[in-house]
């Protein structure tokens, strides 16, 4: 079952996890040239390390953000399988209100931890003393896109509760085993070009 909210949140999780990718290709290439650099010319990418730290932070958020757009996120399902689908609904609604209010709480967090490096003008420990406030900014723009996005879904869920519990279970619980084969298959179609 589509979520018609995906048609807004996808593409935009998609080109943050692309543009995230490309950070992770440049740095890894950076590391590369490093590690031969050091071992063959006693030659060093000066802040190379400062770097893989700020590219984990923000391809966590993004890939987080990401994950949850096509409902990637790990659920344990054993149990709410077994219940009947007014406790599904329940309990899924209850999932994406509690993500939600994660979400928003990491970005609210996230903002402060910036905003206190940008007063005392914080700079990294490496050799090019990066200011903070450059990859703090992405990190907080990529918990920014998961926390809007999750209080959309979790808004959506709710409304979805008071008057469709059943298509709640369907958008928002957990995929299925056929669900989950399907869209390998429809990614592996779209991959080969065929119908």
């Amino acid at each position: 079952m589509d979520n018609p909210l995906n048609r807004v949140v996808q593409p935009v999780a998609r080109l943050a996890a692309v543009l995230c990718g490309y950070g992770i290709l440049i740095l890894s290439f950076a590391i590369g040239v490093e590690v031969i650099g050091r071992k063959f010319f006693a030659f060093s990418l000066q802040g190379v390390d400062d770097f893989g730290g700020f590219m984990l932070a923000i391809a966590a958020a993004v890939g987080a953000c990401y994950t949850l757009a096509h409902r990637g996120h790990t659920r344990i399902d054993v149990f709410l399988l077994r219940m009947s689908p007014r406790w599904q609904a329940i309990l899924n609604l209850a999932a994406m209100l509690t993500f939600a209010v994660f979400a928003g709480f990491a970005f609210w967090q996230s903002v402060s931890v910036w905003r206190e490096s940008r007063l005392f003008m914080s700079v990294s420990d490496g050799p090019l003393q990066t200011p903070l406030v450059y990859p703090q900014g992405a990190w907080v723009f990529g918990l920014f896109l998961m926390a809007v996005f999750a209080a959309a879904y979790a808004v959506h869920a709710a409304v979805l509760f008071a008057r469709n519990p059943g298509l709640l279970n369907k958008i928002y619980g957990p995929a299925t085993v056929d669900e989950e084969v399907e869209a390998e298959l429809d990614a592996r179609r779209q991959r080969e070009g065929t119908p």
